[in-house]
C-alpha cells in the first residue's frame, strides 16, 4: 500500500508554526508546532469516513520533528511524505 501525506503551511510566526495534513486537499486536519513549549498539537482532525486520522497524524507529527531535529527549524510552505 501507496502512503501520501500532504502538508500545507498555514501559518507561522515567532511562537508557533501550523500546517493542514491529510491524504488530499479536501481531507485535512491541522497541527502546529509550540516554538516556546516546544511541543507539537493536533488543532483538528480529519473529518472523514475514508480516511484514519491518527495514521496521518502522526506521518505529519514525525516529519514536523524531522524538520525540528534534522532541519534545523526549516519550516517549508509544502511537503509530502511518500513512500
Amino acid at each position: 500500500m501507496a502512503v501520501f501525506v500532504l502538508m500545507l503551511k498555514e501559518f507561522e510566526d515567532e511562537d508557533r508554526v501550523v500546517y493542514l495534513y491529510g491524504p488530499n486537499e479536501n481531507s485535512m486536519g491541522k497541527i502546529e508546532y509550540d516554538k516556546r513549549k516546544k511541543v507539537i498539537n493536533q488543532l483538528s482532525s480529519i473529518d472523514s469516513i475514508e480516511f484514519a486520522d491518527e495514521f496521518f497524524f502522526k506521518r505529519a507529527g514525525q516529519r514536523l520533528a524531522r524538520m525540528i531535529i534534522k532541519e534545523n527549524y526549516n519550516f517549508v510552505d509544502r511537503t509530502t511524505i511518500e513512500s
